[in-house]
């Protein structure tokens, strides 16, 4: 059994969480290129907490193990010889990025944020989905050539954090008739196995009227496969 908890905050000036590389590295809005320390916050792919754990475990029955050692191999077949694996992790979500419809910066700057008039809240209420900020009338659209002060990445809210499980069981028969040590692995294995949906971040362009709403899932539902292994 292997189990880690991280608890770390990454900052940044610059940073990009899909993998992809872009120009230095990471998103270059630099909305006032006369003063880049406004461009310092959490890093796009700052996640405070992450708890995973993963597992092995062989079920101590069946000929030759703890339990049932010496029972017959037709029921041995049935009931000895299964192996379940485990994989979950837990997590707080990446911060978010804000923009606005309608982005009138002065020239040679990057596009406008929004102003924040308070810091944004997570609305923990059953229409989370349809708004999922509590107070989104406090991000407002800044005046033509004006700069936001809304930071990089916003983290007082997050992107719905992640809980998720994969899991998969395994029967192994022998086939000592075949060659010595011989036998052949059954594999059932799920991917999101408790079909748990984990949601996209909202729409985080303020001005528009789906400001706010949460349109899309970010994972797949359960998917299982199921094979055959020899092993000689």
């Amino acid at each position: 059994m292997l189990g880690t908890y991280v608890f770390s905050k990454s900052l940044d000036d610059t940073s990009v969480a899909c993998g992809c590389t872009t120009w230095l590295g990471g998103a270059t809005s630099l909305q006032d290129p006369n003063k880049r320390f406004l461009e310092k916050s959490a890093s796009q792919f700052d996640i405070p907490q992450v708890l995973q754990f993963s597992y092995v475990y062989q079920l101590p029955l069946g000929r030759g193990k703890q339990f049932g050692g010496s029972m017959n191999s037709v029921v041995d077949a049935v009931i000895g010889g299964w192996q379940t694996n485990g994989i979950w992790r837990f997590d707080n979500g990446m911060p978010l990025s804000l923009s606005v419809s309608n982005s009138r910066p002065l020239p040679t700057y990057g596009a406008q944020r929004p102003s924040l008039l308070n810091a944004l809240q997570r609305n923990n209420g059953s229409d989370w989905l349809n708004q999922y900020f509590a107070n989104p009338q406090d991000a407002v659209t800044p005046a033509a050539f004006t700069v936001g002060n809304a930071p990089r990445e916003i983290s007082t809210v997050r992107a719905p954090g992640t809980a998720t499980t994969a899991l998969s069981l395994f029967k192994q028969f022998k086939l000592s008739q075949l060659r010595e040590g011989s036998f052949m692995e059954l594999r059932a294995e799920a991917f999101n196995a408790l079909n748990h949906p984990q949601f996209s971040p909202p729409n985080l362009t303020v001005g528009s009227s789906a400001f706010g709403k949460v349109t899309s899932q970010a994972n797949s539902a359960r998917q299982v496969q199921m094979g055959l292994k020899l092993y000689f």
